[in-house]
């Protein structure tokens, strides 16, 4: 195996990356992009809304609430790696990620119908709490499965950099749509058809989206030439890329300020703005709309100043989001606060793609392998730190606030879930605005024009 890496990122050029024959393949940023879209709808119906579904409308408990979103992040972290390195070392005459997706669409559609879809029996006392624990135990490996190797496609489809950039806004801008879909739309869709109702529809639309990517994505043969290596060889070199895991706290930090925005948006319109049931839509929409709208901003940014420098830029805007949303009293003033976060979360997005693609690329000057399946579920394996985080932060607005449920919402909810929504992202910001200060991408991270 490689030595340990150390020092700048070296990024390599297009022509390192370019592998032979690979330039007859047309793959669609577009049409990847369509993917993604399915992915963040179905992805952020259920992260915005499930927990307020079962804890606000359903009566669960938030401690169980949060016990099951801890369960659902240790299981993450345990299965990310195995779905990686399988993926990675998959051979087969359809490439190395499309059997694991088309085999794991169906199963990851089903199951999210059926996190809302509960049966009568389930919906009272310690049963709920089961039936929410299984079916988010088997649709979190569905997840991990699709996401995976649905991600570990990117930097393989496309290499170069004035395509990659490219690429990047299209995946993140039309994702972002999704997540507008995903947040904004539930709640008009689950007023008129119901929660089930919802669930169906998403999952249809997913389903269709997810399918003509996938069989529209060329994989590279000359990738499954290399033998495959062991579970220990496979993440020898991940294990030892200093840099990378740099970038995946950054990272981490960075998702569970969204993840609580996510989590928290539902119940700080109830609670702490006193808005009415269609304020979360009004929120979500604000926020992804604009988000949609800065990534052909934060695009240029990316060609005019380098990925690092417009990343730092992009987390300091979702820092002043945070100062802005702890502020607001009402939804009018609120909503400025989701234009600040909608243009940080824009740029955070594209720059991720393009710094995480451009760390998988250095490993393949060091090593010669295509690894990106190891290293994208390395990436979501610390990611789920953020889950557990999710989970703490939900167990200290009971103890500082004395928030239990729906039911029991304790003495002041407006103040739990200000602290929430501003005063814990706008902590992790600063740290994550201090570490990816330091680190270092060679030239800004931009790879020699293709």
């Amino acid at each position: 195996m490689s030595s340990e890496p150390s020092g700048p990122i070296v990024t390599p050029s297009a022509g390192q990356l370019q592998q032979p024959g690979l330039a007859r393949f047309d793959n669609s940023p577009i049409a990847y992009g369509l993917g993604y879209f399915g992915l963040a709808s179905t992805t952020q119906a259920l992260a915005g809304y499930f927990l307020f579904y079962y804890v606000d409308v359903l009566g669960l408990a938030v401690a169980l609430a949060a016990f099951v979103n801890v369960v659902y992040a240790i299981w993450d972290a345990v299965n990310d790696p195995l779905a990686g390195y399988l993926s990675d070392n998959t051979r087969s005459r359809w490439g190395r990620r499309r059997p694991w997706l088309l085999a794991g669409l169906p199963f990851y559609l089903i199951l999210f119908v059926l996190i809302y879809a509960v049966p009568e029996a389930f919906r009272q006392g310690n049963a709920l709490f089961w039936y929410l624990l299984i079916v988010i135990f088997f649709f979190e490996t569905a997840s991990t499965v699709i996401n995976t190797n649905y991600q570990a496609l990117f930097p393989e489809l496309f290499q170069g950099f004035k395509i990659r950039t490219r690429a990047s806004a299209y995946s993140q801008g039309l994702g972002s749509a999704g997540e507008l879909a995903g947040f904004a739309l539930t709640p008009i869709v689950y007023a008129a058809f119901g929660f089930e109702g919802m669930a169906v529809l998403f999952a249809v639309m997913a389903g269709i989206l997810l399918l003509i990517s996938i069989l529209k994505s060329s994989e590279d043969p000359s990738a499954q030439e290399a033998a495959p290596l062991n579970l220990r060889e496979a993440y020898g070199d991940v294990l030892r890329d200093r840099p990378f895991w740099h970038f995946t706290i950054v990272a981490t930090l960075l998702s569970f300020t969204t993840g609580l925005y996510t989590i928290g948006t539902a119940f700080y319109a109830k609670y702490t703005l006193g808005a009415g049931l269609t304020a979360p839509s009004l929120i979500f929409g604000t926020v992804f709309i604009i988000a949609i709208l800065s990534v052909t901003v934060w695009s240029r940014l990316v060609r005019r100043l380098g990925v690092r420098k417009t990343w730092l830029w992009a987390i300091g805007v979702m820092l002043l989001s945070a100062i802005a949303l702890g502020v607001a009293s009402n939804l009018s003033v609120a909503l400025i606060g989701c234009i600040i976060a909608g243009a940080g979360l824009g740029g955070v997005k594209v720059c991720r793609e393009m710094i995480l693609a451009s760390l998988v690329d250095s490993s393949l000057v060091r090593t010669g392998r295509r690894q990106e399946g190891v290293y994208y579920s390395s990436s979501r394996f610390l990611g789920r730190l953020s889950k557990l985080l999710e989970a703490l932060a939900l167990i200290l607005l009971g103890l500082l606030f004395g928030y239990a449920s729906g039911d029991d919402p304790g003495p002041d909810p407006a103040s739990a879930f200000r602290f929430l929504m501003s005063v814990l992202p706008f902590i992790c910001m600063v740290a994550a605005l201090l570490l990816a200060w330091t680190l270092q991408l060679e030239g800004d991270g931009n790879p020699a024009p293709a």
